[in-house]
Formats: structure tokens, C-alpha cells, sequence
């Protein structure tokens, strides 16, 4: 169920740049509160003159100033001459009629007792349905209701496979049935599994509000326990998020709930089974199910939950998508009851806009006709569609596309009604010149001050950011347009994010992955053209993209727009009328998921012979969807590679199998075995270091690089493959590395590392990730994705060498790691502990006399300002209002630091005294 929550309710932890920023003068309150939207619209219906914020050069605005009309005029949208009242849908002065058709409500509890949380026979805690009613969620639908009830499910005795439309509420079952695990059971644990690093940071603060007060049935020790050193655990249920180069705050043993990366999860579970925890775990839930199809990272989720159903301890497992062709299958897989729910609480219409006109399509079957009728040439007798609205052709030069003209027009006519409008681009570029455009094409008159102000106050947590801002934020955003892309880094990203979901912006221009990565709902989505990238959307993105149209509680409708060009108009309509893909296991040889599976379970000593290992195989979906015959083909063949590679090995006992030191190190480290291997004989071949990350490559960059190299350095770079002379003849030339054969493209990855490796150094090295983005032609988001990965890389690289027995190493690797997370050389370590004194700030203290945690948790926080003003990215000439704003921006900050450089103090000064 989509609802709405406060994102800043609780604070776990040290506070990041990111939560200073959306804690400080704009509110975070609920998703797009009903105040808020009161506010936005109170817009002027005319589009007239209107007033807009004065931004100065610098990017900061200052004090609101009566302006002319935008630069560009959005095209009006009309309906057609003909066009009867019946049926339509039109637009008054910027505001939608009411829909002819009559949308019947949701039942409630008054018709259905069953449909309050509070009801006895869902058996949860008081405390825990205040929170879900705090968020909004004060009667659930009838589907969810069926869903929970049906036998074994709230008991935790029977698994569940089920799927509903994007925003349909899914979450809400996975969550109490997870929830319900945990508090009932206490020293159980339950894990829930999200694709992607933002969606786990989201879901993370979601559960820890809703857990907020509730306490777990821990009232009685149990009975017969021999040991005497027994501790009653903590009834508070703790929730923490795990990812690749992530440093929870609560660690695996302590937390109740973790939500995971697929990559993390198994990792975790790894590490269970080995230790013989695995009898904690409680319930797992695999969100977007749908993934078991990915190439590249489903067989790590088949292989989660082939691990688990192969535990003699039970786990109930809950897996949930919008998009799964196939449930009947993964449900026989899974042992497990599905359910199909096909409600959505706000009904979506559909829409064609082809050549200036709308069309209204209700369904593929639809889109499919009206697009072959408007493809059709002269000469084939048909009568084409008739549009529902036409979109005035523009005077101006930048609206001679017909693609550009309609998603302006129906963005800037979405914002003008007081909703919210998602535009999806297929590049990075083509975001943010798309963002700029409905920003010239966007008129404000009589808008809110208090919207105006937020709109300040979110350009000056940008300019706060240690790691500078993207400046065409400084055009779109006064005028209510976001934009969001991997190039941007993750402060900026959810701050817009977060800005645009509480109302504080109407537009939101983005590329795809918005749609599979954070839950941002809109009234209006529109697709900019049918391609993402090069290639045309897949039906399962699309899906996901349209999927966000309409919000419950705040619209009663949503509504889409596929914008397409002739070119790709029948190509998109057969992709709309093609059925989903089902969901197939990817443990097959092409995929190489067969032979991790097998070094997996038998790294963690889940199976040491041949039957024990053949009743793992039959747990696996694969066992499932592929001939038995071929499936024992395919484990004999694996497991004969993987003692011929040394991962795995014969044991005294004839048919005993065993991991080897390599293969257990390859397994602790969550490498594949092929990955393993490779870093096996690199490392054992230089123990050097590594970097892991591919760049495009500037050869003069390069070549300065090489050429600011000592003589170690230089003999390094040649050790790993590097030749100073191919990367002098390629600057000079302009060309670029051959990549037709293995060796060529092994050849380019080492260039590619390398090069990611200089951008490394200077992170560990105190120069700003601006700094670095300018020097390498990178966007300073692909760096931090970089250090990210590389932080996770090197975590599990940390496993491998202790596994190894190559403890020195070890050492170096961690070394390294605090300080690329830190940013900072060795000597700053210990005052990069602080909340915000990392890289070029920690330096900044350093020279201005706070060489110590001492200095800072003694210091006065004003005294800090001026310091901290000196470690900006940019140099910002600001006056007035505008540069008031900052400093107190700043002050509140260097307060942060003050405190938890005292908090740092007291936990050193508490280590001392117990090693005294």
C-alpha cells in the first residue's frame, strides 16, 4: 500500500551530510501532505505574466523579484473540434474536469471488520498498528486481507509467492508477515532483500519507523536453559541496513531485521550457515522477484533461497512482484501458496501521443490497433484513431520535435494543476536538457512563499555538499523541475528526490533506473520517447515506469503518456502486446550460476557428498524448469571443473567432498568462482593492490598521470600491464584502445583499472570528488559508485587474504579502506571518525589548528564556520538574505561536529580505561 511517512523521524547512528541537509530548514514531513499540495495549488489558472524567483549567478536565489514571462511558451493542449463532452477529459485553465466514469471506493472496516490491522485475528501488537495509522495506513484492501489470512501464513508455517500492480499495496503484506516473525519470536532474525542500494536505505528508515516502540514477546525466560550466562535479549527490534561498502551502525549479530542487497544477503546467510546460526533466521522476503531473470545477479536470489529451503531449521520464505508471468511455478519451487491481486487503488489511464495528438489507449490490444492504424501508409484503406487532445505546433526553435513539444506541454500543464508529473529520458543528457526546457517553459505567479523559501533552502543544501553541486540545478529548481541520474552523487539525488516527494518540486525528468530504485509516485508519468539508452525498453520497465502513475489519497486518477516517434511506434506497440518473459532459473552452464551454487553450499559445509549435494540441486528452481537428466549433467560437470580448478576436494573418505583454502576464501569473499581465481593469481602473482570499477578513458589525463609517476610507481604500472609508451601514442593520436579478441578486451580492463585506480588515489589523497570529476571527465556520481563498489570489493578482498593466510596484506587492504572511506591520509584517520570531517574538510581542520578529536569536541561551533567555509567545493560570492542562509546552514553542521567529536572522545577514552 503506497502511504506516507516521515522520512527524518529517526536517527540512527552518526548523522551524514545527507540528513543535516533534509533535517535543516525545508520540511521532510509525509509524502506530499495535504498541506503541501493546498499550497502548490494556489497557482493563477491564466498564463499570463507571472512572477518567478530572481536566481543570481552564483546559484543561490535571493529575495523574490518581480520577473517577466517564462522564456519558452508550452504549447497549449486542446481538445479537437469535434470533440464531444461524453467521455472526454479535458483541462480548464490549467485544471482537469472530474472523470465522466464513477470510480468506486475501497471498502472499509465499517462494511469489513477485517480490513483494520487492529482486528485479533491478525494477532499484532498495538504499538505497531499506531505506527502503520501515523503513516497513513489506517485501513488495508480487501486482497490484502485474503492475502494474510489464508492458512499458515501469520504463523509462519507456510511460504507465499504472490504479486499485485505497482502501488496495489504489496509491501504492506511482506512487511507485517516479516515483522510479526521477528516480534513474536525474539532471537530470530528476519531479512528482507531489495535489488538495489537505494531502495534498502528507503525501506531501512521505513521499518525503523514503524518499529518505533515496539516491543518483542520477551516476558518470560525460557525454561531449561543450562546455561547459566543467559541474558534476557532486548525486547526494542532493531533494523539495519546492509550493502556493498556499507558501515552499519548495528551489526548482523545485534539487528532483528536486516534489509539486504541480493549480494549482501547471501553473504550474510554465508556466513550464518558457516557459523551455525543458520537456526536464527526467522523469514526471508525476496522483493522484485522478478529478478531471478537477471543474467548478472538472479542466481545469487535462487541460490539465497535454495540455501535456506535446504536448512533443516524452517524459514518461511515470502516472495513478491509486480511483474511475474509465472507464479504458479516459483510458488511449486518455493513450497509455497500464491496470490494474484490485480487491484490498484488509483486506476490509470493510458495514452498514445503520436504527431502533435493524443490518443487514449485502455489496454496493449489497444495500443497495438491504434498504432497500426497510424503507421498504416495511404495506400492501405484504414480509418485512423481519432485523438483525443491535439497539441498546438510551437513557434519556437527548441519545440520543433514533436517528442520535445508534447512532454513539455504535458509536464508544464501537469504542474500548472497542482500535481505532480515523472518525465523518463533515455540518457543522462537528454535529462537534464529536457529538465531545463520545462523549466524555461514553466510560468510561476502567486505561488506559496513558503514553497518559495523551501526551494531555498534546497539550493543552499546543495551548495552545502561537500562535493559540490550540478549547476543547472541552480535554473530548474526555483521553477519547481528536479532532475536525477547516475551521474549525480547520492547526497544530491535524494535530496531532490526527497524535495520532489514532499511537494516541495511538481517535475521530476529522470532516466529508467528512478523507476526500479525509489518509490516516487506522480499523477502524470511521461515516457520521452520509446528508448532507453539505444535499445527500447523492456516490457518489465516499462511496466515499472508506468507503474508509478497516481498516488492513493492524493489523486484519483493517474495517468500516462507514451510519447514515440514513427520509427519506433510499431516496434513499442509489439512490445506492449508481447507476453512477459517467465521467470527460468539462471544456475544453467551458459550462465555460470551451476558451479557458484555448488562451491557455495559446499564452501559452507552444507553438503560434503554426492547425495547430500544432489538434495541441495533439488531445492533450486532449476531442478524445476530443466529436464532431471540434464540437471545431474550439468552438477557432474561443475563439480569435476571445480576440483579441477582447486576450489573444492576429494577428502579421505572416498565421495567426500571438502573445500579447499582457495575455494573457502573464494566463498567468504562473495566472489564467483571465476573471479576468484583471477584475483587468486593476481594477488599471489604482485600483491598489489587492486581497484575494481571501468571508466572511459581521456589519454592525455592518462598520460600525465604516468608521467607525475616515481620510479616505483612506474615499475608498478608496467608489473600490472600498463605501457607508458601505447598510452604516449594514443594521447598524441587520439585513438583508442582494440577491443575484437579476449586478449584486447583482458588488455583494455587493465588500462580501464588503472585509470579508476589514479581516481582512487586521489580520493585517499584529500582531493574533493569536484575536483577529481573535472581532472578525469567523470561525473562525480560514477565516482562515488566507484568508491562505493570499491569499498565493497575490497571488504570481501580483506575475507579472501585472511582466509589465505595472508594476514600482511590483509592489513594494507584494510588500511586502505579507512582511507579511501575516509578520503583522507593517515594522519587524519582518527578525526575522520567525526560526523562530516572527511577528505578536504579534515585537512582544512588540520591547518587551522584542530589536529585532534579533542580540539574539535572542545571547540566553539561558531569558531568552526569560518573554517568550514573554506573546504567548499565552489567559491560563492553570496550577499544578504542568501549568505545569512548558508552560515546558518553551516552553524547547524559545525554543531554536529562538536557533538559527535565529544561522543568519538568519550568512546576512546571508555577503550582506554578497559585496556587499562
Amino acid at each position: 500500500m503506497a502511504t506516507a511517512w516521515p522520512r527524518s523521524a529517526v536517527v540512527y547512528g552518526q548523522p551524514t551530510t545527507l540528513d543535516l541537509a533534509r533535517n535543516q530548514t525545508y520540511r521532510t514531513g509525509s509524502k506530499r501532505p495535504g498541506e503541501s499540495v493546498q499550497s502548490i495549488q494556489r497557482i493563477a489558472p491564466n498564463h499570463d505574466r507571472f512572477s518567478l524567483p530572481q536566481v543570481p549567478l552564483e546559484g543561490l536565489p535571493g529575495p523574490v523579484q518581480e520577473s517577466p514571462s517564462p522564456l519558452l511558451q508550452a504549447s497549449p493542449i486542446l481538445p479537437p473540434v469535434n470533440e464531444t463532452l461524453e467521455g472526454a477529459r479535458t483541462f480548464v485553465d490549467g485544471q482537469p474536469l472530474p472523470l465522466r466514469a464513477v470510480i468506486s471506493s475501497t471498502p472499509g472496516p465499517s462494511q469489513n471488520p477485517l480490513l483494520t490491522l487492529r482486528h485479533p485475528v491478525y494477532g499484532l501488537p498495538p504499538k505497531l498498528v499506531e505506527n502503520l495509522e501515523a503513516l497513513g495506513v489506517h485501513a488495508i484492501y480487501p486482497w490484502q486481507s485474503s492475502c494474510l489470512l489464508r492458512r499458515g501464513l501469520l504463523t509462519g508455517e507456510q511460504n507465499l509467492v504472490y504479486t499485485a500492480p505497482t502501488g496495489g499495496g504489496k509491501s504492506l503484506v511482506a512487511d507485517v508477515l516479516l515483522l510479526k516473525r521477528v516480534i513474536e519470536n525474539p532471537g530470530k532474525k528476519g531479512i528482507l532483500v531489495l535489488p538495489y542500494v537505494a531502495l534498502v536505505q528507503e525501506k531501512s528508515k521505513w521499518l525503523r519507523f514503524l518499529v518505533e516502540g515496539v516491543s518483542k514477546n520477551v516476558d518470560e525466560v525460557p525454561d531449561g536453559i543450562p546455561n547459566p550466562t543467559w541474558r534476557r535479549p532486548s525486547s526494542v527490534v532493531c533494523v539495519s541496513g546492509f550493502f556493498g561498502g556499507s558501515r552499519a551502525a548495528i551489526n548482523w549479530s545485534d539487528c532483528d531485521v536486516a534489509v539486504c542487497t541480493i549480494e549482501k544477503a547471501n553473504s550474510l546467510v554465508n556466513a550464518a550457515v558457516e557459523e551455525g546460526k543458520d537456526a536464527e533466521i526467522a523469514v526471508l522476503v525476496l522483493d522484485e522477484l522478478h529478478m531471478l531473470n537477471d543474467e548478472h545477479r538472479g542466481y545469487l536470489m535462487e541460490l539465497l533461497a535454495t540455501k535456506l529451503m535446504s536448512l533443516e531449521s524452517p524459514v518461511q520464505i515470502v516472495g513478491m512482484s509486480a511483474t511475474l508471468p509465472n507464479p504458479q511455478l516459483l510458488a511449486k519451487w518455493l513450497n509455497a501458496k500464491y496470490y494474484i491481486a490485480k487491484y490498484r487503488p488509483v486506476p490509470i489511464e493510458e495514452h498514445l501521443v503520436y504527431d502533435h495528438a493524443i490518443y487514449p489507449t485502455a489496454n496493449a490490444k489497444e495500443f497495438f490497433r491504434t498504432a497500426t492504424q497510424l503507421t498504416a501508409g495511404d495506400a492501405v484503406p484504414t480509418q485512423r484513431p481519432q485523438p483525443r487532445r491535439t497539441i498546438s505546433k510551437s513557434e519556437h526553435q527548441e519545440f520543433q520535435n514533436p517528442l520535445s513539444n508534447a512532454v513539455v506541454a504535458l509536464a508544464v500543464e501537469t504542474a500548472l494543476a497542482g500535481h505532480g508529473a515523472l518525465v523518463f529520458c533515455s540518457s543522462r543528457l537528454g535529462v537534464e536538457r529536457t529538465a531545463s526546457l520545462i523549466s524555461d517553459a514553466l510560468p510561476v505567479n502567486d505561488l506559496d512563499q513558503e514553497i518559495l523559501n523551501q526551494r531555498q533552502d534546497l539550493l543552499a543544501s546543495l551548495h552545502a555538499l561537500p562535493s559540490g553541486f550540478e549547476a543547472t540545478f541552480s535554473k530548474t529548481l526555483p521553477r519547481g523541475v528536479g532532475f536525477h541520474h547516475a551521474g549525480l552523487t547520492i547526497e544530491e539525488r535524494t535530496l531532490v528526490a526527497s524535495a520532489y516527494d514532499t511537494g516541495i518540486l511538481r517535475v521530476m525528468v529522470a532516466t529508467c533506473s528512478l523507476a526500479a530504485g525509489i518509490n516516487l509516485p506522480a499523477r502524470r508519468v511521461i515516457l520521452n520517447g520509446a528508448r532507453m539508452g539505444r535499445d527500447l525498453v523492456g516490457p518489465a520497465m516499462l511496466l515499472q515506469m508506468r507503474g508509478r502513475a497516481g498516488r492513493k489519497g492524493k489523486d484519483e486518477v493517474g495517468e500516462t503518456y507514451l510519447c514515440c516517434q514513427k520509427s519506433d511506434l510499431e516496434a513499442v506497440a509489439q512490445l506492449l502486446e508481447a507476453e512477459m518473459p517467465p521467470v527460468e532459473s539462471c544456475l544453467t552452464p551458459e550462465k555460470r550460476g551451476v558451479k557458484r551454487a555448488l562451491l557455495e553450499v559446499i564452501g559452507v559445509r552444507m553438503a560434503s557428498s554426492k547425495s547430500a549435494l544432489d538434495h541441495s540441486v533439488c531445492s533450486s528452481l532449476l531442478w524445476h524448469t530443466a529436464e532431471h537428466s540434464v540437471v545431474a549433467e550439468m552438477v557432474d560437470k561443475a563439480t569435476k571443473e571445480l576440483l579441477e580448478s582447486g576450489l573444492i576436494q576429494l577428502a579421505d573418505h572416498e565421495n567426500c567432498l571438502e573445500p579447499t583454502r582457495l575455494g573457502t576464501a573464494v566463498v567468504a569473499s562473495a566472489l564467483s568462482p571465476e573471479g576468484g581465481i583471477f584475483v587468486h593469481s593476481e594477488l599471489r602473482r604482485a600483491l598489489e593492490s587492486f581497484t575494481s570499477g571501468l571508466a572511459e578513458i581521456s589519454w592525455p589525463t592518462f598520460r600525465n598521470e604516468l608521467d607525475s609517476l616515481d620510479e616505483s610507481g612506474l615499475r608498478a604500472i608496467r608489473l600490472i600491464g600498463v605501457s607508458p609508451a601505447l598510452v604516449n601514442r594514443l594521447a598524441n593520436s587520439g585513438g583508442d584502445l582494440k577491443e575484437n579478441n579476449p586478449d584486447e578486451i583482458r588488455l583494455a580492463r587493465v588500462y580501464r583499472r588503472t585509470y579508476s585506480a589514479f581516481q582512487l588515489r586521489d580520493l585517499c589523497n584529500e582531493i574533493s570528488v569536484h575536483e577529481i570529476s573535472i581532472k578525469y571527465s567523470v561525473p562525480r556520481g560514477h565516482i562515488q559508485t566507484l568508491a562505493q563498489t570499491c569499498h565493497g570489493f575490497a571488504a570481501g578482498m580483506i575475507k579472501f587474504c585472511d582466509r589465505m593466510g595472508w594476514g600482511m596484506l590483509a592489513a594494507v587492504l584494510e588500511h586502505m579502506l579507512d582511507r579511501l572511506r575516509a578520503g583522507a591520509k593517515a594522519d587524519l584517520l582518527e578525526m575522520a571518525q567525526v560526523a562530516f570531517i572527511k577528505s578536504r574538510m579534515a585537512r582544512i581542520f588540520w591547518e587551522n589548528g584542530f589536529k585532534s578529536v579533542r580540539a574539535l569536541g572542545e571547540a566553539d561551533p561558531q569558531s568552526l564556520v569560518p573554517v568550514m567555509m573554506q573546504a567548499q567545493a565552489r567559491k560563492m560570492r553570496l550577499q544578504g538574505e542568501a549568505a545569512e542562509k548558508f552560515k546558518e546552514k553551516l552553524l547547524a553542521r559545525a554543531e554536529i561536529i562538536v557533538n559527535s567529536a565529544t561522543r568519538v572522545r568519550e568512546r576512546q577514552q571508555q577503550v582506554e580505561w578497559e585496556e587499562e
